[in-house]
């Protein structure tokens, strides 16, 4: 999986902000990773290829890099409906519910969150927050609607 060198693809997700939904989802897997900014014990790298490998029962985060974000929204939705997963958190630009894939595998399906204001993801070079992030953010939790009748 060959992803953009430049741009948005390597951006970190905050702490803080992943802290938050740690704290509530406790992640097992962060499938859009490298050895440098992993936030789970366990991760899939761009060399893993986590849009071609299960995501095996895992309670996922998911930064996606920017220029994948499609292919990782289709992965997300079609793990945990086909029971792979079960829930899986990821962090999207405000900008992304205009999209195709937004419409196609989100909207009407999963609950989402819009952020209140603008997130200043980490650097990768720096290591520090970078500032002028010109979109909103907003967390998708793809998981398995409650049903309330019996099967």
């Amino acid at each position: 999986m060959k992803m953009n060198t430049k741009g948005n693809d390597y951006f970190e997700t905050p702490r803080s902000i992943f802290r938050q939904l740690d704290d509530i989802f406790k992640f097992t897997l962060d499938v859009a990773a490298n050895e440098n900014n992993h936030l789970c014990e366990y991760y899939f790298t761009e060399q893993d290829n986590a849009l071609e490998c299960s995501w095996f029962s895992q309670r996922c985060f998911c930064n996606p890099p920017f220029s994948k974000m499609a292919d990782f929204i289709k992965k997300a939705h079609d793990e945990v409906l086909k029971n792979e997963c079960p829930i899986c958190v990821m962090i999207l630009p405000l900008n992304s519910m205009d999209t195709k894939a937004w419409h196609k595998y989100i909207e009407g399906k999963f609950v989402y969150e819009i952020l209140e204001g603008r997130i200043s993801f980490i650097d990768p070079q720096t290591k520090k927050p970078k500032s002028g992030n010109n979109s909103g953010t907003v967390i998708v939790y793809f998981k398995k609607r409650i049903r309330t009748k019996n099967l």
